[in-house]
């Protein structure tokens, strides 16, 4: 004789699950986002001082390239050096007439740093927040 199969549900229990995520299934996915910015966070934090420093030598570059033009093109070959209280004085740098401000020769027209010179206009040094060059 053949079995019968009897499918008794009672009105309480619930075949279908609703829909949604549990605690647990959270819990996981939380986890791992953890663990991946555990991961990814000091490998981009050692890049963050790398672009200002290139900008920095960038700059400095520049500078330096402005006052070799400035100094060809003006026919100067000896400058003041900088005073000892140097914010981006630029109209010291230049020594006789008729030479045209260093300036001219920077596209922006001022720099975010400071910078010192010595008599043959050559830049010495370059910091952030000057009071008086070295």
């Amino acid at each position: 004789m053949a079995r019968q199969r009897i499918n008794r549900t009672s009105p309480t229990s619930s075949v279908t699950r609703d829909s949604g995520f549990t605690l647990v299934e959270l819990l996981v996915v939380v986890g791992i986002i953890v663990a991946l910015a555990a991961v990814v966070i000091p490998s981009i934090s050692q890049f963050a001082g790398r672009g200002e420093t290139g900008a920095q030598v960038q700059e400095f570059d520049a500078v330096q390239s402005a006052m070799d033009s400035l100094m060809v093109d003006s026919g100067v070959i000896s400058v003041n050096p900088s005073p000892s209280t140097s914010k981006n004085t630029w109209a010291s740098f230049p020594n006789g007439s008729g030479v045209p401000p260093l300036e001219t020769y920077l596209r922006g027209g001022t720099t975010a740093y400071y910078y010192c010179w010595d008599s043959s206009g050559l830049l010495t040094d370059q910091h952030a927040a000057a009071n008086s060059c070295p």
